[in-house]
């Protein structure tokens, strides 16, 4: 089994189950996506898991970690 990923096209605001694209490969074209390591047997990670690895994601975000770590974001 692959590790799977929930990805949002640009301009989608996330409000539909439509608004998203999931599967076990990405296109290449994603603007956001995020990847889950569920291959890790009985290291698969629970849904509090995720949603606190998202919040601290938006964290790095709003507190501009992302520039020393090289990510080229319009402010």
């Amino acid at each position: 089994m692959a590790d799977h990923f929930v990805s949002l096209t640009r301009g989608l605001e996330g409000e539909k189950q439509s608004d998203f694209t999931t599967g076990a490969a990405s296109s290449g074209t994603t603007f956001v996506e995020v990847r889950v390591g569920d291959t890790a047997g009985a290291n698969v990670p629970n849904r509090i898991e995720v949603i606190k690895a998202l919040q601290a994601f938006e964290r790095f975000f709003l507190n501009r970690f992302d520039v020393p770590a090289g990510f080229v974001i319009n402010l």
